[in-house]
């Protein structure tokens, strides 16, 4: 499992196993302090997952840079952010530590502003907006400025495109 440090923010993979009793002792690989775990009852009560699952249907690929990042039903969070815990690290003073999630929820992605600048978007087909501290439906081939104003030109962007599965 993944915990991400409420201290520095790093992000902890963590051996399911080392998680035990109502408030488990586990430190942040970073700075030592013990990680907070939140409903652990809940997830005891989950449905033991099938061994055969299907193949994805679709999925969102977030592209910054070098960096590509698959987005779908067993990858369904991604962090952008100026963090290098993050799984886009975009270094950029506009950037905040952890900016924007990109989520895969009931069928549909979302992109979620967390920041002081907001997220610029720019779908295809659809006038390009300032996403602030709320969610909105990914629908469209774009790209994604965290902080600043892009097009689909711009080096700077995430871009973001759909694939899917026969």
């Amino acid at each position: 499992m993944i915990i991400y440090c409420e201290e520095c923010g790093f992000k902890n993979t963590i051996d399911e196993a080392l998680v035990k009793g109502p408030k488990p002792q586990v430190p942040c690989g970073k700075c030592g302090d013990f990680l907070r775990f939140y409903g652990l009852k809940a997830k005891a009560l989950k449905k033991p997952s099938p061994k055969h699952k299907k193949a994805p249907q679709s999925c969102l690929i977030l592209k910054y840079g070098k960096v590509v990042v698959l987005v779908n039903e067993t990858n369904s969070r991604v962090e952008i952010g100026r963090q290098k815990s993050n799984d886009i690290q975009v270094v950029n003073n506009r950037v905040s530590r952890t900016h924007a999630l990109i989520e895969y929820k009931n069928g549909k992605y979302y992109l979620t502003d967390q920041s002081s600048n907001g997220t610029y978007l720019l779908m295809e087909g659809r006038k390009g907006i300032t996403v602030r501290k709320k969610e909105i439906m990914l629908t469209a081939k774009g790209v994604i400025g965290p902080g600043y104003k892009v097009d689909f030109k711009s080096s700077d962007a995430i871009h973001i495109l759909f694939e899917q599965n026969p």
